[in-house]
C-alpha cells in the first residue's frame, strides 16, 4: 500500500511540475485594436511567472504604424 501511495505522490508532483514549468509568455501586438502579430520566448524554458509576464504588457499609446508607413495608430501590447 505504501508503494502505491508513493507512486501516486511522485506522479502528482511530476504532473504539477510539467504543468507549471516550461510555459511561454506570449505577447500580442495590436494596432487600433486589430491583432498584428504575437511573439513568444521559445528559447527560455524557465519557471512561468504570471505577474512577470503580464508586467511586460504596454498600455495603449499613439505611435507610428509598423504596417503602414506614416500612419498614426493606437498601439498596445498584451502579454499572457
Amino acid at each position: 500500500m505504501k508503494k502505491v501511495l508513493s507512486i501516486i505522490a511522485v506522479a502528482a508532483v511530476a504532473t504539477l511540475m510539467f504543468t507549471s514549468c516550461g510555459k511561454k509568455c506570449v505577447c500580442t501586438y495590436y494596432e487600433d485594436g486589430v491583432k498584428q502579430y504575437a511573439v513568444s520566448d521559445a528559447d527560455v524554458k524557465s519557471i512561468y511567472e504570471k505577474a512577470y509576464c503580464e508586467n511586460q504588457s504596454v498600455a495603449p499609446f499613439q505611435g507610428e504604424s509598423s504596417v503602414i508607413d506614416g500612419k498614426e495608430v493606437t498601439i498596445e501590447v498584451k502579454c499572457k
